[in-house]
This record gives C-alpha cells, sequence and structure tokens, in this order.
C-alpha cells in the first residue's frame, strides 16, 4: 500500500454558514484525528487530495472542522461524505506487540480449515468492534461475495502476523 492515505475518519454534514463540516473519527481517541497534518479527502473510488485543517472544536460529543479554502456553507456541502485519510509515515510509531488497523489491510485472511477467505481490502471502525472487509477468495465454496469479519481478538481473530502478511480468525466459509 505504499505510504497512500488511510482513511480515519468521514466529513459529515455541514454546520452553519461559514463551511464548517461535521467530522466522524475512526481513531481510538476521536480527537486524536487532529493531532495529524496535512489531511486527505476522496470519494471512495476517486484520487486523495490534500487538505488544510483550518480550525476544529468540539461539537456536543462529536466535532466540527473548517477546511482552508472552505468558507461558505455551498463549498462544504460539496464535501459531505468524503474520507478523511492520513498517511502511515504521519502516524506515530507502535510498540512490537500493536499495530494501527489500517496495517491488516493487503493482509490474507484463513479460516477453519486452514481455508483463504481473501485479503483485507479495508477496516471500518464504526460502533462496537471494527470489522474487516475481505475480499472474495476463489478457495471458497459458493459464496464469492466480500466478508464483513469482526475484528474482535479471541474469540474471532486468534492471530494477526504483519510479518507474513496472515490474520488467523475463527470463521467458516460459509459464515
Amino acid at each position: 500500500m505504499g505510504d497512500l492515505p488511510r482513511s480515519m475518519g468521514r466529513l459529515g454534514s455541514t454546520y452553519g454558514i461559514k463551511g464548517y463540516l461535521k467530522v466522524q473519527s475512526f481513531t481510538e481517541q476521536p480527537e486524536n484525528l487532529f493531532d495529524y497534518s496535512p489531511w486527505f479527502i476522496r470519494r471512495r473510488g476517486e484520487d486523495w487530495r490534500e487538505v488544510q485543517v483550518e480550525a476544529w472544536k468540539p461539537h456536543g460529543d462529536s466535532f466540527i472542522v473548517k477546511l482552508r479554502e472552505v468558507n461558505v456553507r455551498e463549498e462544504a456541502a460539496l464535501l459531505t461524505g468524503m474520507d478523511i485519510g492520513i498517511k502511515r509515515s504521519s502516524l506515530p510509531p507502535t510498540s512490537d506487540d500493536e499495530f494501527y488497523l489500517c496495517d491488516l489491510e493487503g493482509c490474507k485472511v484463513i479460516g477453519n480449515d486452514e481455508v483463504c477467505l481473501g485479503k483485507v481490502l479495508r477496516v471500518v471502525d464504526q460502533g462496537a468492534a471494527p470489522y474487516m472487509v475481505v475480499s472474495p477468495s476463489d478457495q471458497t465454496k459458493g459464496n464469492h461475495n466480500q466478508r464483513l469479519i469482526p475484528f474482535v481478538r479471541g474469540p474471532i481473530v486468534t492471530d494477526v502476523d504483519l510479518e507474513s502478511g496472515i490474520i488467523r480468525v475463527l470463521w467458516g466459509e460459509d459464515y
């Protein structure tokens, strides 16, 4: 994946008339999203483009942000729903037993009976537990759709070996 931006949040609806947008952060501590610069934004399937955060502040139990060059509600409305990306090189290093969820992208997922279920396309963290979006594998019987596998260490994810690019899960090919 190189140093392409990794999705770390999403721009929500507009707020006010001066170009502010609501922000959904996918970081463990939501306010940490604002520690990283620059941000990159895109719609899924399009190229990332760099933006600068001019200002941000807590708003209720979430946040609002003002991006440089966005000064009115109509300009902000064009950005709603875009992913917020951060380059991997902008993130602080992890300890030996830690990793970022974005590091799972591209890893093979091995399920029950050593069946390759596919590769991790992306990890989405929007609720109680993140889930891996896993590409279809030609090794599985019948189901050739993307799989959504919860990333829950222990009961589902039994091993993550980033060096070999393999994630082992207790997950059947017929789930």
